[in-house]
């Protein structure tokens, strides 16, 4: 498999006791790193106009409003820091070369999967929740269709329970 990663997604500091924290990446590269074949690919952030094809340019503004202001508690689980604007735009990035990736055939050795943080599927179109800010497979399923590599999108979330965000955007 080939990993996306980009060291702007540890830059998400929500504190060492939050679940989601830059120890849950590093500990993936540092399993990754006892395999033979682990091949990693930088992939470029998504920019603020391919997130606001899934979320609401005003949210956007409030969450960059938020993170330049030094951040803070957006919700009782939801903790922005001042590398979190840069991280999630990183994050959504990853996706995105794994759609785009995949979408190019690549598969076997080469078959993208992103490791990137913060997490997406919570992300509705206007607020951030359950640790996630932008919802990275809407970004990424948008932008492919946006860009005419595909025609539609299947979205697989794999996860202890739905992606409500996911849901939000497309449904």
């Amino acid at each position: 498999m080939r990993f996306g990663y980009n060291e702007r997604c540890l830059e998400h500091d929500t504190g060492e006791r939050h679940p989601e924290n830059p120890d849950r990446l590093r500990a993936i590269r540092r399993g990754l790193a006892k395999r033979h074949g682990v091949e990693y690919a930088e992939a470029d952030p998504a920019t603020r106009e391919e997130v606001v094809a899934v979320h609401d340019a005003e949210y956007v503004d409030e969450l960059e409003t938020f993170v330049a202001d030094g951040g803070g508690s957006w919700d009782p689980d939801t903790v922005v820091s001042e590398g979190t604007w840069d991280a999630a735009l990183s994050s959504a990035g990853l996706s995105q070369w794994a759609a785009r990736s995949a979408l190019d055939g690549d598969d076997g050795r080469d078959t993208p999967f992103a490791l990137g943080r913060p997490p997406g599927h919570h992300a509705v179109p206007d607020d951030a929740m359950g640790f996630c800010f932008f919802n990275n497979a809407a970004v990424a399923a948008q932008t492919v269709l946006d860009d005419g590599a595909a025609d539609r999108v299947a979205i697989f979330d794999w996860d202890v329970h739905h992606g409500n965000g996911t849901q939000d955007v497309f449904y």
